[in-house]
């Protein structure tokens, strides 16, 4: 399976029981998607799925031995056909799975696998490919390019996502057609992620080679737009200014999209155009991928498919059983020719058994990776949950109690004959969206501080489909270290340590959560957890 680079290591979360010194067990899950098929390709869809498959097998130079069973096609490549009918004789499952071992160039083992399922009561058919990595020992996953395999699969079905065509091409919205994006964005039938490239003003080569990219990277689990120049004020004002898009700029759409909502607009990532020209932001379709990636892994499969039911080692066993009593059973007066007929059938029973054996034998012990892989996650999600239910209580905490000194304030100034200072809120500029937009307004909001860190490490950041609530916090703390400095500059000048001001800060400073706050020693600078 071609490859780019080594995946990026996964954020560190977790208390310190979790730390270990073994490396950690990755989910070796790197790509899926999930393809429903309508019902009027239905007819044709084993045969189809089929067809791309032998396609594939044709562009890697393999043979294409598509009969049930195993097939040792090289000293690196295994392939797998197992076929489900029903009793009638109809098939309902199709099950395909190429296994390239290429641990002799230190890269582990990738397994392909397709399976395609039909339910005739329902109606419902899938076809479905799931890619898995298994790295060598002590390497590290590599990302995947999605398989050729899906783009032959999206050529031969008509696969939608909700009322949005996958394609192998980007969807191009002009002026006229903004209302059908717009649609494609609110679907609520849509499950897939949304990208929207919106055109640069000028001529871009680098821009498109990344478009290119971006599509290459996603077949199969998100669709992508291309919004012409022209059309970009249009879709602007259809979309309202939390959820727009300017020119350059790349925006991936979760589901569920609700224009006019703010905080709903700080879940779609926004790429700004200065931030893919950068030349220090490398392997942008890498990054853009990322999450679409990650939604397609941990979203469960269809019943249908994860359930479908294959013949196993224990048809073969079967066979193997039935041979060995047939050839038991006493000769009579049959002929050495007829023995040796039996015999040869036996042998080859058993050879098939052998392969079988052998074959679920390394699946069984790549499932037992899996296995371990997804146990660590469930560790680590657990983990995060524990902490973020704390970290939701000492602010649901807060909140009450700045609800109630905000109450009480009010009734003081209305008693005061001031009630229209009461309730007119003051102006607040809203908190940045990502870290790109944070280290643009830091130098002009922020007087007091001088800051060292690594700019490009912070954007780096972006990648995360939760940084707009990271820089959202990280602001707050910001803005709450430059109102400390800014009191303790003054003449009065605050003597204290910075705890010892969000505890107790004079009368209309700017503070932070001191439940969020750790002090490193005896220096008033502080570490925030966000």
């Amino acid at each position: 399976m071609p490859s780019r680079k080594p995946a990026s290591p996964p954020p560190t979360w977790g208390k310190a029981r979790f730390v270990r010194d073994e490396p950690r067990a990755e989910n070796p899950l790197v790509y899926r998607s999930v393809l429903p098929v309508p019902e009027n390709e239905q007819e044709r869809m084993f045969a189809g799925a089929r067809s791309c498959f032998t396609s594939w097998l044709e562009s890697k130079g393999l043979a294409t031995q598509l009969s049930s069973g195993v097939h040792r096609l090289t000293d690196t490549y295994t392939l797998t056909v197992t076929d489900s009918y029903d009793t009638e004789g109809h098939q309902t499952a199709l099950r395909l799975r190429l296994r390239e071992n290429k641990e002799d160039k230190h890269e582990g083992t990738w397994q392909t696998t397709l399976t395609s399922a039909l339910d005739q009561e329902s109606g419902a058919a899938y076809v479905g490919v799931d890619l898995e990595h298994y790295p060598s020992p002590g390497k590290r996953q590599f990302t995947p390019i999605p398989p050729r395999l899906v783009r032959e699969l999206l050529d031969q079905f008509t696969v939608t996502d909700g009322a949005i065509r996958l394609s192998t091409a980007p969807h191009s919205i002009g002026a006229d057609s903004v209302g059908l994006l717009v649609s494609a964005l609110t679907d609520p039938e849509r499950g897939l992620p949304l990208i929207l490239a919106a055109e640069p003003s000028n001529d871009d080569p680098t821009w498109e080679r990344l478009l290119t990219g971006v599509v290459r990277n996603l077949f199969g689990i998100a669709s992508v737009f291309r919004l012409e120049r022209e059309a970009i004020p249009v879709f602007r004002e259809a979309a309202g200014d939390r959820h727009d898009v300017f020119s350059g700029q790349i925006r991936t759409y979760l589901p569920d999209v609700t224009l006019g909502s703010a905080e709903d607009g700080r879940r779609h990532r926004l790429l700004t155009y200065r931030r893919l020209s950068d030349p220090k932001f490398r392997n942008a379709d890498i990054r853009i991928s990322r999450y679409p990636r990650q939604h397609a892994v941990t979203t469960p499969q269809p019943t249908l498919l994860a359930e479908a039911a294959f013949p196993g080692i224990e048809e073969v066993l079967k066979d193997l059983r039935a041979a060995r009593s047939q050839t038991a059973e006493p000769l009579g007066n049959e002929t050495i020719d007829s023995l040796r007929t039996q015999l040869n059938t036996a042998n080859e029973t058993i050879d098939k058994a052998l392969e079988e054996l052998s074959e679920a034998a390394s699946a069984r012990d790549l499932a037992e990776r899996s296995r371990r892989a997804l146990d660590e996650q469930l560790r680590e999600a657990t983990d995060r949950y524990e902490y973020e239910i704390a970290d939701h209580d000492a602010t649901q905490s807060e909140l009450s109690a700045l609800r109630h000194q905000v109450a009480v304030l009010q009734q003081r100034l209305v008693k005061a004959g001031r009630a229209e200072d009461a309730y007119t809120p003051p102006a607040e500029e809203p908190a940045p969206m990502s870290f790109v937009e944070l280290n643009e307004r830091v130098r002009d909001r922020l007087k007091h501080l001088i800051l060292t860190y690594d700019k490009s490490k912070a954007e780096d950041l972006d990648d995360d489909m939760k940084s707009s609530t990271w820089a959202s916090k990280v602001w707050d703390a910001l803005l709450a270290l430059d109102s400390y400095s800014a009191s303790s500059a003054s003449d009065e000048g605050f003597d204290g340590t910075f705890r010892d001001f969000c505890e107790d800060a004079p009368q209309g400073m700017r503070t932070y959560p001191v439940t969020r706050l750790a002090m490193v020693d005896l220096d008033p600078s502080a570490a925030f957890r966000v």
